[in-house]
């Protein structure tokens, strides 16, 4: 998801998200922001998830043994960062501030989230992450694990700024209007429209991606939903197959992610809830591979078919083990990491498209392994996408394609080297 500077899916340009696994709490969100149908937790889950949260439990205590990861504590800061002011942990969630590296509780964790809000965007975020916190029924899981970054260019800083704690706290909100904060304005009253301002996604991705205090991540857009359990299965095939963790000390440091399939949905679709819905979804063609109609090859993962015919969905498995080379040297995916890979190029725009391509050629160059994850899978909130020429974003694709030709790409081959069969 990307809650975008548009804000909270259309109105906060916020786009970004990094979590840390857990379906759960990447649902929940979703289903504030965007009012797609989910399922929905039952009050009296909410206590027994909180009783196991604690450090001593036997996974999280192995997983720290096997990673030998560090804990790092949420601070809030103000910085600079490039061309932009960023308040870092501006807004803590509560239990994601006591949260270890290695944190595996049954299926909530922590979500780092940066947004994009320039101008008086400053409000309309403010406005709309207090409604968020406390005026829904998950706004305790809200409160629990999401913590708020937000960033905005130098030129273009808010009128004001709450400067403690306490005045964050104090921001008001209205649990009783009828129209939520982020409904109030449409994308043209935005300031960022208003004043021309590119999107500066890859910004908000590695904001978040620095400030994530997990050993693993996984950069999501918010319109993606993922399957259910996905962070404990995760976690359990971690502990069967242990060669997957780097070993510095037996000299095993092979760069290697996660990825996961992605589909999408008709409009009048719900969300599939198993596998096996999702396959009788794909039979009755209300489910197709993302991007289908728009970039096929850019989402089609190496194992499709031996995916699709698995029949273990019991346990997580690596269905299939690829470069990002020949068919698949578009590819754009979606995966879980340990948050070694490059950092996003900041220089590409969401406007310009491709921010995220190019992140994954230069883990072409350095020779990323991608170990497909089954049965995990994505869905994109539902809407089948198809090409539209009369996009306003196109005109910003030839700069962006130049600048990566003669700028970028030369760049790389003198950072991580030169491989033919790796291509943008």
């Amino acid at each position: 998801m990307v809650l975008n500077s548009l804000v909270l899916k259309r109105y906060f340009e916020i786009f970004f998200l990094v979590f840390l696994f857990c379906c759960s709490c990447f649902l929940v969100l979703n289903n504030v922001l965007n009012g797609s149908q989910l399922a929905t937790l039952q009050s009296a889950q909410v206590p027994k998830v909180t009783q196991n949260f604690n450090f001593s439990n036997k996974i999280t205590q192995r997983l720290k043994v096997l990673l030998g990861c560090h804990d790092h504590p949420l601070i809030s800061e103000k910085r600079q960062y490039g061309d932009y002011w960023l308040l870092k942990n501006f807004i803590r969630g509560r239990l994601s501030e006591k949260m270890g590296c290695s944190e595996a509780i049954t299926w909530l964790a922590p979500i780092s989230f940066a947004i994009f809000a320039p101008g008086y965007d400053f409000k309309i975020a403010m406005d709309s992450i207090q409604y968020v916190r406390n005026c829904l029924k998950e706004s305790h899981l809200i409160q629990n694990f999401v913590t708020f970054h937000i960033y905005f260019p130098n030129r273009h800083m808010p009128d004001y700024l709450p400067t403690t704690e306490e005045e964050i706290n104090r921001w008001p909100y209205d649990c009783q209007s009828s129209v939520k904060p982020y409904e109030k304005s449409t994308r043209a009253d935005m300031y960022k429209t208003k004043n021309n301002l590119m999107y500066p996604i890859n910004v908000g991705r590695n904001i978040a991606r620095e400030a994530a205090n997990t050993h693993f991540i996984f950069v999501c857009d918010i319109e993606l939903f993922p399957s259910k359990n996905l962070a404990k299965q995760f976690f359990k095939m971690l502990l069967h197959n242990e060669a997957l963790i780097p070993s510095q000390d037996k000299g095993v440091d092979e760069y290697r992610v996660f990825p996961i399939p992605v589909f999408e949905v008709t409009k009048t679709s719900s969300v599939p809830g198993s596998k096996a819905e999702l396959l009788q979804m794909l039979k009755d063609k209300l489910a197709i591979p993302f991007h289908k109609f728009v970039c096929k090859n850019c989402h089609m993962v190496p194992g499709y078919s031996k995916w699709l015919n698995s029949t273990n969905v019991t346990t997580m498995e690596i269905i299939e083990v690829a470069k990002r080379e020949g068919k698949f040297a578009s590819w754009e995916p979606f995966y879980i990491s340990d948050n070694r890979e490059p950092m996003f190029d900041e220089r590409v725009t969401w406007e310009g498209q491709s921010n995220k391509r190019i992140q994954n050629y230069a883990m072409c160059l350095l020779g990323f392994n991608y170990h497909v994850l089954h049965p995990a899978f994505l869905v994109h909130t539902p809407g089948i996408k198809k090409i539209n020429h009369k996009n306003p974003r196109l005109k910003y694709v030839g700069p962006t394609n130049s600048l990566i030709r003669k700028k970028i790409i030369p760049e790389y081959h003198i950072l991580y080297g030169k491989n033919r069969n790796c291509r943008v």
